[in-house]
Parts: structure tokens; C-alpha cells; sequence
């Protein structure tokens, strides 16, 4: 009874920190669009309507990094997940179109994705 006990223990200690850190790994709102580094989501940003005509989502993170850095890490990452680069900040993939907003605050850099069904 007592391993039982600490094995149960120990899986929900494990569960539980490995959400946690799930939840930084990923932009809010986009399963699968990686967080630069150690930027962090910033809270309440998340804008989220599923339509018939498709979804809208935006979402922000912000960190300590040059705009330059992150931008080129997203133009890298975005392609080997599918989305197709048709503009400057702006992405295709599907039916979707994924728009990126980069903001530079003082020593922070602050980005914005918008996804938005292809016009």
C-alpha cells in the first residue's frame, strides 16, 4: 500500500509539472506554433471565435530578444509546419491565413499572431 501510495504520488507530481510546462511550450490559442526560447504568453491576450467560415485566433508572447532574432526563428520554424510564407509577416496554410505582428518595447519584443480563414 505504501509504494502504491507513492507511485500514485509521484505520477500526479510528474503529470502535474509536465502540464506546466506544456503550457509555455506552445502560443496560446495555437497548438502548434513553438514559443521562441523563454518568451512567455502574455495573459489575457487570447482571442479566440471558431465560425463557419473559420476560425479567428490572436494571441501574444513577449520576451527579452531582439526582434530580428525572433523573427527569423518564425520564418525558419512556420515553413516545417506547413504554413507557406506569402508576404512579408503573413503565412498560408490551408484555408487559413497566419499574420505576425513584431513590436519592439524597449528591451522587449513583443509579438502578435492573428489567424484568420484565407479572403
Amino acid at each position: 500500500p505504501k509504494i502504491r501510495m507513492n507511485a500514485t504520488i509521484t505520477f500526479f507530481v510528474v503529470f502535474f509539472l509536465s502540464s506546466l510546462l506544456a503550457a509555455e511550450l506552445f502560443v496560446n490559442g495555437f497548438g502548434d506554433i513553438p514559443i521562441y526560447k523563454d518568451m512567455k504568453n502574455v495573459d489575457d491576450s487570447l482571442i479566440l471565435f471558431d465560425k463557419v467560415t473559420g476560425r479567428y485566433v490572436s494571441s501574444e508572447i513577449i520576451g527579452d530578444y531582439k526582434k530580428g532574432d525572433v523573427k527569423d526563428f518564425y520564418f525558419k520554424v512556420l515553413p516545417n509546419l506547413g504554413w507557406e510564407r506569402i508576404g512579408d509577416d503573413l503565412f498560408l496554410r490551408g484555408k487559413e491565413t497566419l499574420e505576425i505582428d513584431y513590436k519592439q518595447e524597449k528591451l522587449k519584443t513583443r509579438v502578435r499572431f492573428s489567424v484568420s480563414p484565407q479572403k
